[in-house]
């Protein structure tokens, strides 16, 4: 008998909506593994209370015949340690805030619970998402269920961790410069970036540039579209509003036999931001590239440039985000060194360099995309290097190299995150030893549901689900 972590989200909801499992039972199994399967560092706070009264409530609506309940009602979920739950600790991966229990939700938060989803806790981030590795203060740090001695990167990282270890089926995240899709690829998930606007950013706005983008986060392409409705129930304030249709899981379930229209695809070796690409990595992209043509579609090689003055400029405008915490001075000390040195880049950067770095970056993702008009899909590295090891990429003496290193690992991921084009990391590749390569898809603004239409396609094509391992031995 398939244990109940095995089962996709989808299944779960299905198997609940027609009486063969309990709300509560589930949510009981998913709580006890989050409590003793997490060697993986995947959760901050195990919400047991609080879950458990969710899935009592969300039984006795069950119990009481109500008609037209959402599609994953009663599905266990994460929501990542950034945003704010009321009465449920928020740490954002900082010590300044180890004990911080907001009075109110986030947004998103609200469209998980209005979805009948099942919260069961916090997944773990580094210190307010500002590193793509997630090693925080406050948690030990995230880890790939694949190999827990390599880093499940950031600044999703405990979500991604989540749902590649079987904690549970699917998981909220966000993505400012890769944090959904990095964590994705080393910790054999699919992690979506949506299209800038298709989502809320929460009460706080739009993080004033645009790069921020919340997403799911989930083990089929199937559970990432069923998640992205429940999230897209409230779009992005202050941005156009890019299409959409009615169900993306629909779009998926329809698109998913690949007898849809032929594609043109952009195979983009290399990495746009300076790091040189492990072998692995771009074999991986290769095989892709070779699956698409044997399925009858067009594929053209166009690498991607290296161009570090985009780079430079989007971690100008990075760092500057990283300068708009309030932060009291008398706190300043217990931030990490990378925050604090992307908190003092900020306050060194003057306003008309900050604003010829936006300028910059939105000439340069004018180009880009005006260079792949012509394709429908363009298919990159996620990340250039194969899962590294916990502490690798943190340097807490020269926060400064550290940042060159970060860079350099995460790739292409800030493409979409300039461009406010869909991207979505999937587990295409694989080392030798197991370990999963992401491979990044990427398509124009608004064809969200053409991006999850190829990843299924692509999933049919090259299966992932039998890699997971979903109990391991303890990590000491």
């Amino acid at each position: 008998m398939t244990d109940l972590h095995q089962l996709s989200a989808v299944e779960l909801a299905e198997a609940i909506a027609r009486r063969q499992l309990s709300v509560p039972e589930v949510t009981r199994h998913f709580l006890d593994r989050a409590a003793t399967q997490d060697d993986v560092g995947a959760f901050t706070t195990v919400a047991t209370e609080h879950a458990l009264e969710l899935a009592d409530h969300a039984q006795a609506r069950l119990d009481a015949g109500e008609e037209g309940l959402p599609r994953l009602f009663g599905v266990p979920t994460a929501i990542k340690d950034l945003e704010t739950t009321r009465g449920i600790r928020t740490t954002f991966g900082s010590a300044i805030f180890r004990d911080f229990v907001p009075e109110v939700d986030d947004e998103i938060v609200e469209a998980i619970r209005d979805g009948g989803l099942v919260d069961i806790g916090k997944t773990t981030v580094p210190e307010f998402g500002a590193a793509c590795y997630t090693e925080p203060d406050v948690a030990p740090p995230a880890r790939s269920p694949f190999d827990p001695a390599r880093s499940a990167a950031g600044s999703s990282g405990g979500a991604a961790a989540a749902v590649g270890a079987g904690l549970v089926p699917i998981a909220q995240g966000s993505d400012t410069a890769g944090s959904l899709r990095s964590p994705a690829s080393v910790c054999g998930v699919v992690g979506l970036k949506p299209s800038r606007g298709l989502l809320t950013m929460g009460y706080a706005g739009h993080n004033g540039f645009g790069f921020a983008s919340k997403g799911p986060i989930a083990r089929t392409v199937r559970d990432t579209a069923a998640l992205l409705d429940v999230l897209a129930t409230r779009p992005g304030a202050g941005t156009l509003h890019p299409p959409r249709p009615d169900s993306f899981e629909d779009a998926v379930v329809r698109g998913a036999d690949g007898s849809s229209r032929r594609l043109t695809v952009a195979l983009a070796q290399g990495s746009v931001s300076r790091g040189p690409v492990d072998p692995e990595v771009s074999a991986a992209v290769a095989r892709v590239g070779a699956v698409l043509e044997s399925l009858g579609h067009t594929v053209v090689e166009r690498p991607q440039a290296v161009d570090t003055a985009f780079s430079d400029a989007f971690i100008t405008m990075f760092s500057s985000l990283a300068g708009t915490k309030p932060i009291p001075q008398e706190y300043e000390h217990l931030l990490r060194p990378i925050v604090r040195h992307l908190r003092i880049r900020a306050r060194e950067t003057s306003s008309g360099d900050l604003a010829a770095a936006i300028g910059l970056v939105q000439a340069w993702s004018r180009r880009w995309s005006l260079d792949h008009e012509d394709v429908d899909l363009v298919i990159t590295p996620t990340v250039t290097l194969p899962p590294v090891a916990v502490g690798e990429l943190r340097n807490d003496a020269d926060p400064a190299t550290e940042l060159a290193d970060m860079v350099a690992f995460t790739g292409n991921t800030i493409v979409a995150n300039a461009t406010g084009f869909p991207s979505v990391s999937l587990p295409l590749g694989w080392t030798d030893e197991g370990v999963p390569l992401g491979v990044m898809i990427s398509a124009k603004w608004g064809a969200d549901a053409d991006l999850l239409t190829a990843a299924a396609m692509l999933e049919a094509a090259m299966p992932w689900h039998s890699r997971y391992r979903f109990d391991r031995s303890s990590v000491s």
